[in-house]
């Protein structure tokens, strides 16, 4: 065992049930612009189980998963300036990027062509592993620090599930003048509620599959609360609709209904099967259609604060983290009762 050897875990094959294992692996050597850090908690995010079943189609193994997770700077490379070790430090799902580009240039740093995500990414010819392992090597322009009123355990959630949601609000600048719905109240869709109640929109508008979440709709600050199955009461009701949960039966037109004239559908959920949409009802309503993919550091850094002044917070189920503990998180993921994220709790693994 050495500095560079970190344990993890990892699935070895496509699973579609949680036999995560523990794996152990070389590290590649602490690059001159990169921190290392010791991770405290890692959020299990729904993408996290779209690539150990390779849903997606595009995961490669071993895959240790975790993209939302924070800890504490335990080495600094030669060049970084900016952290010192012992800072308390966050990461999203982009850990490394050119910093020279259009993109990067313009605060558009997680669109970089040459990003490298935190997990099932390749740099320098080595994959890339995320937060389910005990250590992770970042880019030091992706490591954020964390406001002190923030937990870890509630941070993690927010550098991915938060700033994917927040991210429309401060680039679309919706505010107090603007009405927002949102569909699918789970993971992402308890956030920009969150959002939208913090940012004083005059209308916050959520849809659920049934009527079980409600009560909790409306105290997460959602002035009204409607299942999918009332959508026809309310045509053009919101100017910016955030669809956070979508399946096969999801019925896209009734949606776009919902949506004002000249208003924004607001894509967040990534389904696994393609998304059928009805052109006209962008064209002769002028609708808009926009996606959020997570934030760059800058984005993190403007979530985090808001957040931190707001109080908006994920509601999390905490797991251990023994090997054990973490298989149970990922199958509350996979059986859909997070309530409304799960997080990974404790430095080291076994």
């Amino acid at each position: 065992m050495t500095a560079d050897t970190f344990t993890g875990y990892a699935a070895l094959q496509p699973i579609d049930a949680p036999t995560l294992e523990s794996y152990t692996f070389e590290a590649r050597p602490l690059e001159e612009d990169e921190v290392e850090i010791q991770v405290q908690a890692c959020g299990i995010c729904g993408s996290d189980i779209h690539h150990l079943t390779n849903g997606w189609g595009r995961a490669t193994y071993p895959l240790i998963p975790g993209h939302e997770f924070i800890g504490h700077i335990i080495a600094v490379g030669d060049k970084v300036t900016e952290h010192k070790v012992g800072e308390r430090v966050g990461v999203s799902p982009v850990s490394r990027s050119c910093n020279e580009c259009e993109q990067c240039t313009t605060q558009h740093r997680q669109l970089c062509p040459s990003k490298v995500t935190t997990y099932n990414g390749k740099y320098k010819g080595q994959m890339t592993y995320g937060g389910y392992a005990d250590r992770v090597r970042v880019q030091s322009t992706w490591a954020i620090k964390v406001p002190e009123n923030i937990s870890s355990e509630e941070g993690a959630p927010l550098l991915c599930a938060g700033v994917t949601t927040y991210l429309p609000f401060k680039h679309q600048n919706i505010g107090e003048k603007h009405s927002v719905g949102v569909v699918g109240i789970g993971g992402l869709g308890h956030l920009a509620i969150q959002w939208a109640r913090a940012k004083n929109c005059k209308k916050v508008l959520a849809f659920s599959s049934s009527d079980n979440k409600r009560e909790e709709a409306i105290q997460l600050g959602a002035s009204e609360f409607a299942t999918l199955g009332e959508v026809d009461k309310y045509q053009q009701s919101v100017d910016y609709l955030f669809v956070c949960g979508s399946g096969k039966s999801t019925n896209w037109d009734a949606l776009l209904s919902v949506i004002k004239l000249r208003g924004t559908l607001v894509l967040l959920d990534i389904p696994e099967q393609p998304v059928p949409f009805s052109a006209p009802a962008f064209v002769y309503k002028h609708i808009s259609i926009i996606g959020s993919y997570v934030g760059s550091s800058e984005d993190l850094h403007d979530m985090l604060e808001f957040a931190s002044k707001t109080g908006v917070r994920p509601w999390i189920d905490r797991v251990g983290n023994s090997l054990e503990e973490v298989n149970r998180g990922v199958g509350i993921i996979m059986n859909g009762k997070a309530h409304y994220r799960v997080v990974i709790c404790g430095e080291g693994r076994q």
